[in-house]
């Protein structure tokens, strides 16, 4: 094993055994510079399980985690100790599995996620690590499954939901992470067949099913 030296870097080298839950392996520290150490973590079959650097005993800049096989499982960036920046997901193959935005250790922004295919199955925005606005999730043909409103981590407002064909099959609201006013179910040629209101979560009222265009009482709560 060989580095390169200059005046601008001095590299020390050491190692010593910790435990982990997956096993015992072995941390390979690299002194590259005043207060910083670049740390490589192994499996105790002697993968690569993750390297990153650490200042003052936190982990700071890109950290980069692996599969056993090698493949990359994480990307995820730190200032401190906590996550801050971009954080990438992979599934044992490298395909992406899903793409973060952190700040301060709480997820912010837009993020995305992945079948092992490669498709986007969802894709909404977090603040403080919650689901806020309009997430919406698909199905592995490319074709929106559905869509849901949060505010403070709870469906809030309105959401549609569709078949795999693309058929809207049903739509109403949410309060509070509860069904909560009016909603419509359709059949799978994206006709209307039942309505009804929800209070806090449940049915209320008269509920209609609706057949070759008219409608009849469906049920009373």
């Amino acid at each position: 094993m060989h580095f390169l030296m200059n005046d601008d870097w001095m590299i020390k080298f050491k190692y010593f055994i910790v435990k982990t839950y997956v096993g015992i392996c072995i941390v390979m520290i690299f002194h590259v510079a005043q207060g910083q150490t670049v740390n490589i973590e192994y499996y105790k079959s002697g993968e690569i399980r993750a390297q990153g650097i650490i200042q003052n005993d936190h982990k700071i800049g890109e950290w980069t985690y692996y599969y056993p096989t090698g493949k990359k499982s994480a990307i995820e960036n730190y200032t401190m100790g906590e996550l801050d920046g971009s954080v990438i997901y992979f599934y044992p193959d490298e395909v992406v599995q899903g793409m973060e935005t952190w700040r301060n250790g709480q997820l912010q922004d837009s993020a995305s996620y992945y079948y092992p295919s490669g498709i986007r199955q969802r894709l909404g925005m977090f603040e403080n690590s919650k689901y806020v606005n309009t997430w919406a999730h698909y199905f592995e043909n490319g074709l929106l499954e559905r869509t849901v409103n949060y505010v403070d981590g709870r469906p809030n407002g309105e959401t549609k939901v569709y078949n795999s064909a693309g058929v809207l099959t049903q739509e109403g609201a949410y309060l509070d992470g509860l069904e909560h006013g009016d909603w419509q179910f359709y059949n799978a040629d994206g006709k209307l067949e039942f309505s009804g209101q929800y209070q806090n979560g449940k049915p209320v009222g008269i509920w209609y099913k609706y057949y070759r265009g008219k409608q009849k009482v469906y049920k009373r709560y």
